[in-house]
């Protein structure tokens, strides 16, 4: 079981002596990406109002960074198959070399099941799932990952979220999730997207409310702070209690999706909100027919 690991480490990264020493991705990496949304499902399987609105606005977010659309994989509803995740995936790592910034980011329901069905030695195992409803483990996803090289960034938004971290988070490949893995995930439907998404990428990112240094650019790290901040108290009296997102990993200095530019020299010339406050109490994972695990 991982131990609880919430955010706030923005400070203490930049901080570190060890910032000095440890690279970050550069502006030169080559970069990729896999954006997972999966909002409907085959059969009886529960739909989602958010999960789409998460990839898409993480492309918004990519794109505003400089991320070239040809090298953004989309996978949303119907595309999403169990096939079409693991050949994405393999194209992620395939594209990834020492040089290279990686994203994978999954928003969806979870499956967590007791047992160590995919033989990874943990006593629950969690899963993707996909559109059709074929499952794919933590265990099998963690290994796909630890062959990115460079660097990776793994985000995923669902129930149980920090369970994928199976050795996945290191020093080159920084890991976020939007629960810890006894929690639930929250959507807001009236955001179309999820609480942990809807904070950190469109409040955080492109609306700039984690620029707490005021540097006119949000790393992932300050980002992922301010959905840390704020998700634990909107989401306090969910039935299944509140999400704390999850952070490991991405040792060194604060990760941008676009390093910021210099700052100008001293003789140079000086040059929305989401809104609405009610949850609508919908879990990013664990029910198969609307009921969700405990």
């Amino acid at each position: 079981m991982k131990k609880l690991v919430v955010g706030l480490l923005a400070g203490l990264l930049v901080a570190s002596p060890l910032a000095v020493a440890a690279a970050a991705p550069g502006a030169q990496a080559k970069k990729a990406a896999v954006l997972i949304g999966i909002g409907e499902y085959q059969g009886q399987t529960k739909s989602l109002p958010g999960s789409a609105g998460d990839a898409a606005i993480l492309r918004q977010a990519l794109l505003g960074n400089g991320w070239e659309d040809a090298n953004i994989k989309m996978l949303v509803n119907e595309d999403a198959t169990a096939a079409n995740i693991r050949q994405a995936t393999q194209w992620l790592v395939d594209q990834s070399a020492d040089d290279s910034f990686s994203v994978f980011a999954y928003s969806g329901h979870v499956k967590q099941k007791e047992g160590d069905e995919d033989g990874d030695g943990e006593g629950n195992d969690e899963f993707l799932w996909p559109h059709d409803n074929d499952f794919i483990s933590d265990g099998e996803l963690a290994t796909s990952l630890r062959a990115l090289q460079g660097d990776a960034w793994i985000s995923i938004a669902g129930c149980e979220s920090a369970g994928f971290d199976d050795n996945v988070s290191s020093p080159r490949r920084l890991f976020t999730g939007a629960s810890q893995e006894v929690e639930k995930g929250y959507e807001r439907p009236d955001w179309q997207m999820s609480v942990y998404n809807g904070l950190m990428v469109d409040e955080g990112f492109l609306q700039g409310q984690g620029d707490v240094d005021g540097n006119g650019a949000v790393s992932i790290q300050e980002a992922f702070d301010h959905a840390a901040r704020i998700a634990p108290e909107m989401t306090a009296t969910q039935r299944f209690g509140p999400q704390h997102p999850y952070i490991a990993g991405g040792d060194g200095p604060q990760w941008f999706l676009a390093p910021p530019a210099p700052p100008a020299s001293d003789d140079a010339d000086d040059g929305g909100s989401l809104g609405g406050d009610l949850l609508g109490g919908d879990l990013l994972g664990g029910d198969l027919l609307g009921g969700p695990l405990g």
